[in-house]
């Protein structure tokens, strides 16, 4: 087995932190070894090798969070990998070195250190990595990506998201592998509650900055919009839920701090915010019970958690959770463990 010593691949900025030398999960010339470690983190498939008599030089380093995985490997050879199941994710790859053929249902994408490769788990076909290939890889949930796209046009989706394959690594795009760039700093010096909050907020942000930037079938409605500026009453009230959601809150109460009628007040919500006064107070408790449940320390039960954000019923809070979140609390708690 090889050592460690050659995992760390130095980028065009020479950050080494970008192949999170810190999180080895393996380094093998073994193909049955090296095919087993890949599949058991990213996706089953059949792995060979292109040249007779070629021998592996393999290595993965990988950490996942939440919704997010975050690597970097290489083959150490010309390898052909084929048969590659869905895992309900999508992958965006960057060669830091050498070159990958990414096929797809959709096409072909030649990935180089000028174009990442972005496709999901469902269209990809096969794959070609050149023996000098190192690429990072950023693995996002489908469920993540669906649950943030839903809650920023405001309605389900109709039809699966579909990015463009090839994302140029240039100034356009730049900013979002700067941000997959911190994820890799701080996986590598996180410890302790208030890191696991810093990583939960740089993963929703590199989720909604793909959302935004990168060319889909949803871009129309996913680009920021000119902003249309809500009348202070209704930010006020914004600002009063966000400070008082953990406390008993009423909806006269709501309409006594907008210093306005219940009618404008629940008009000016629809208009600017498309929803009502309470319906917003319920989203902002059920985002910090689901905060919680993702920070939580252990023998935290969910019963605990929903009590705090006022959610008494709790067959309905779960109902209304899953409906938000696309899993139940349980199932947030139970991932974290």
């Amino acid at each position: 087995m090889p050592g460690l010593g050659g995992q760390i691949a130095m980028t065009t900025d020479g950050n080494a932190c970008e192949t999170l030398p810190g999180f080895a999960v393996f380094a093998s010339n073994s193909l049955s070894e090296v095919r087993e470690h890949i599949a058991r983190t990213y996706c089953p498939h059949h792995l060979s090798v292109a040249r007779r008599g070629e021998r592996l030089d393999a290595w993965l380093n990988h950490k996942r969070l939440n919704d997010i995985g975050i690597g970097a490997m290489t083959y150490g050879a010309e390898v052909s990998i084929e048969g590659i199941e869905d895992e309900d994710m999508l992958l965006l790859m960057q060669p830091l070195a050498g070159a990958a053929e990414v096929g797809t249902r959709r096409g072909t994408v030649l990935s180089t250190p000028a174009i990442a490769s972005v496709v999901n788990t469902r269209d990809l076909k096969r794959m070609h990595w050149s023996a000098d290939c190192t690429q990072r890889v950023v693995q996002i949930s489908n469920r993540a990506l669906d649950h943030h796209a839903t809650m920023m046009i405001g309605r389900p989706l109709s039809r699966e998201l579909e990015f463009a394959q090839e994302m140029p690594v240039d100034a356009g795009n730049a900013h979002w592998w700067h941000y997959a760039s911190l994820l890799s700093m701080e996986l590598s010096a996180a410890s302790g509650s208030e890191s696991r909050a810093v990583l939960g907020s740089l993963e929703t942000l590199l989720i909604l900055k793909l959302l935004e930037s990168h060319p889909n079938n949803y871009s129309e409605h996913l680009r920021p919009q000119p902003c249309k500026i809500a009348p202070h009453h209704v930010r006020r009230v914004e600002q009063f839920i966000i400070a008082h959601a953990a406390e008993p809150v009423t909806l006269d109460q709501l309409v006594d701090v907008s210093g306005v009628s219940a009618r404008a007040l629940f008009d000016g919500f629809r208009r600017f915010r498309g929803t009502s006064p309470m319906a917003f107070l319920k989203a902002v408790r059920l985002e910090r019970a689901r905060d919680d449940l993702r920070q939580a320390e252990p023998g935290t039960s969910v019963t605990s958690v929903a009590c705090k954000w006022g959610f008494y019923q709790f067959g309905r809070f779960s109902a209304q959770y899953r409906k938000m979140f696309g899993e139940l609390p349980s199932e947030t708690l139970r991932n974290l463990n």
